[in-house]
């Protein structure tokens, strides 16, 4: 038998401690599940705005690209792309919502600059090179938010674990084995108070005979 069951006045006490504590534990999962709802809402509305943006920065890096292909030639377009300094400037800090950290990138200022000879370029290759400096940031901006709402479902996901376990299986745990011991100290109260009587019974009929 599970000693924290038997009825005592101190098991009851513990007994009221740890459903106190459970309840309390449980709201607190229970606000974090709100909150970080709210976030993920917020962070898919913007996701679903990058993604449109997105999608137009990508269309008009192809338009520019094909247009310096023509121009340029493939071969041409494709040496001088090579020799650009690759961007690794690119920060990524984190901001923590309720103990869940979630990305946040800075690429402002990294495309600052012409990094290839004039010379050998055309217009329709800055035309590109820009185009194409625009769809990154769009591009690493999609990457932080789509691991921003994988990070808050999966956080969800576990509080909601952890928030079931309490709610489902602790609370109810404690509050039957409080109510156990209670019925069992009452029913000994109730014994007791019924010897006594007894026993009181018994010493007042000695002394009236």
């Amino acid at each position: 038998m599970d000693t924290h069951n038997l009825p005592t006045k101190k098991n009851l006490l513990l007994a009221r401690q740890h459903l106190a504590l459970a309840r309390k534990g449980y709201d607190l999962l229970d606000k974090k599940i709100l909150i970080l709802g709210a976030e993920l809402s917020k962070v898919q509305s913007q996701a679903n705005q990058v993604k449109a943006d997105l999608h137009i920065a990508l269309k008009n890096g192809h338009i520019a690209l094909n247009i310096a292909n023509m121009e340029m030639g493939l071969k041409k377009v494709h040496e001088v792309s090579n020799n650009i300094p690759k961007t690794n400037s690119i920060k990524v800090l984190f901001r923590s919502i309720m103990g869940v950290d979630l990305p946040l990138v800075n690429s402002e200022n990294d495309y600052t600059g012409i990094k290839y000879s004039l010379h050998d370029t055309t217009a329709s290759f800055d035309n590109a090179a820009l185009a194409w400096e625009e769809a990154l940031k769009y591009i690493i901006s999609w990457a932080a938010i789509e691991n921003t709402i994988h990070s808050l479902k999966s956080s969800i996901k576990k509080t909601q674990k952890r928030a079931n376990a309490l709610g489902n299986i602790a609370i109810p745990k404690y509050m039957a084995r409080i109510k156990y011991i209670e019925e069992q100290l009452e029913e000994r109260e109730r014994d007791e108070l019924a010897r006594l009587k007894l026993v009181k019974g018994r010493l007042q009929s000695q002394r009236h005979p």
